[in-house]
């Protein structure tokens, strides 16, 4: 997947796949890298207008085949040689060359299943969203009633130590491959604490996780209170529902819980926010390479139009929560309640390849 350099930005789906957009901020293995929004259409191939006609004619693709043949020629395990692996390994490694940490990676097939899987809100795993920018893995927030929430992690908690291995420099790759397991097993996670110089341990099970996105209350003075824990699919059906009920309880205002929520699919993103801005209303900014900056603006006859609203956020939230919540303040429609947020809103590209990785 590759970024480009402006943030909010998503691509028109435009092929007969028609693979909806799609965001997530994850590290595969349903860890979630932090607050990544992704945009999702089938790739169909090209190159770009000012690229040489093929890798083969650089002359850097040398470097490249050289070191292939003195693998193959020198290297003294023969049988730890896997060609595919080293195929990844340099797709990967381009990638990362790009310095977008935390952002443009390589995907390899497995990954990118679990990727596509973990976008249906449910999965394997300990349920903690990651963000690996600083080097170590950083927990955005930890979903709710996860195996991670119920050990008590939380926004900001650096993981030190997978099973005894320090993280520092850790690709998110290797981190997911420590990290992912089978229902049931056991992975120990160091955790150094910031906000009060802590440092402990904790041993978490790995479980099979469904997220249901949306929840909602009535509180005092006809107060509807709308949670919602993640953008995944379904996450506009239930704030949908959510307003039914509400209001046919007799609500007559409303608090958006975004708090510790990392992101999500894009069109939920717009689909929640039609439900609380008329028609038309400028959600963010969408810009590709070379192109002006467009707005991406709400849709339909949103059902809590007519309501007043306030929206509480902290620091694990992120990404299409963001978005989210910035469209509502900058149009007026409602005030921000809580901390800074994570500091991400980008829209990522997946660009799948033949093979099923991306």
């Amino acid at each position: 997947m590759f970024t480009r350099p402006q943030p909010s930005r998503s691509i028109e789906p435009g092929t007969a796949a028609k693979i909806r957009r799609a965001t997530l901020a994850m590290v595969l293995v349903f860890v979630f890298c932090g607050g990544v929004a992704v945009d999702r259409f089938a790739w169909q191939g090209g190159h770009d207008a000012g690229a040489a006609s093929s890798l083969q004619d650089l002359p850097q693709f040398q470097t490249l085949v050289q070191t292939w043949d003195a693998i193959h020629q020198h290297y003294v395990d023969t049988g730890a040689i896997d060609d595919q692996a080293l195929i990844y390994g340099a797709s990967r490694g381009m990638v990362d060359a790009l310095g977008d940490t935390g952002h443009s990676t390589f995907l390899d097939p497995e990954e990118a299943k679990l990727f596509d899987e973990a976008t249906q809100g449910e999965f394997v795993g300990i349920g903690v969203q990651l963000d690996f920018s600083t080097g170590r893995p950083v927990i955005v927030s930890a979903i709710d009633d996860s195996p991670a929430a119920d050990a008590g992690l939380r926004s900001h908690d650096v993981i030190t130590a997978i099973d005894g291995q320090a993280t520092d420099g850790m690709s998110d790759s290797q981190a997911s491959e420590l990290l992912r397991g089978d229902a049931g097993t056991d992975v120990e996670l160091t955790i150094e604490r910031p906000s009060d110089g802590t440092s402990f341990t904790r041993t978490i099970t790995r479980q099979k996780i469904t997220i249901k996105p949306v929840s909602w209350s009535m509180l005092p003075d006809n107060v509807g209170l709308i949670r919602i824990s993640e953008f995944s699919t379904g996450a506009t059906d239930g704030v949908k529902e959510a307003l039914k009920d509400l209001k046919a309880d007799g609500a007559t205002s409303l608090i958006l819980d975004l708090r510790d929520n990392p992101g999500g699919l894009v069109n939920e993103a717009i689909g929640v926010a039609s439900q609380f801005m008329k028609e038309g209303t400028p959600i963010y900014q969408y810009q590709e390479r070379d192109q002006a900056a467009r707005p991406v603006r709400t849709v339909g006859n949103g059902l809590g139009i007519d309501l007043p609203m306030a929206v509480l956020v902290n620091q694990g939230s992120a990404s299409a929560a963001e978005i989210v919540a910035a469209g509502l303040r900058d149009n007026g429609r409602a005030k921000l309640y809580g901390e800074t947020t994570f500091g991400t809103g980008t829209v990522l590209t997946p660009f799948p390849l033949d093979d099923g990785s991306v």
